[in-house]
């Protein structure tokens, strides 16, 4: 039989899932070393320079690709995210701030990013 402090309620549950909701905010670490290394691996491999050097032209299209996938990459942390949030907020456990802080730091990458493909 089990004891009463290994049942999982449904107070238990929400404060678990709010403290994966709070983990999965860890996902930006790869995610940002996956945006590094797109930006470096990516043109190499196709034969081009990095992107913030000027001695060559490296085509507007695999600029575009790179921000797409950097910004891809940046969206799965804030996603997973509100996923689990959704979770906890459905056992009573809303962890608003951690969901805002994921979608900040997808719109500051955002902002960013753009902001040096237009004028970069």
């Amino acid at each position: 039989m089990l004891s009463e402090s290994r049942i999982i309620t449904t107070d238990r549950a929400g404060i678990i899932w709010s403290g994966i909701t709070w983990c999965s905010l860890l996902l930006v670490v790869p995610a940002g070393l996956a945006g590094m290394m797109l930006q470096t691996l990516l043109p190499a491999n196709l034969g081009y320079p990095q992107l913030d050097t000027s001695e060559a032209v490296v085509p507007r299209w695999l600029s575009l690709t790179v921000l797409g996938c950097e910004l891809a990459a940046f969206a799965v942390p804030a996603i997973v995210c509100t996923v689990c949030n959704h979770k906890a907020k459905k056992l009573g456990h809303p962890v608003r701030g951690a969901v805002m802080l994921a979608w900040g730091v997808f719109g500051f990458v955002t902002v960013v990013g753009l902001l040096l493909w237009f004028f970069g």
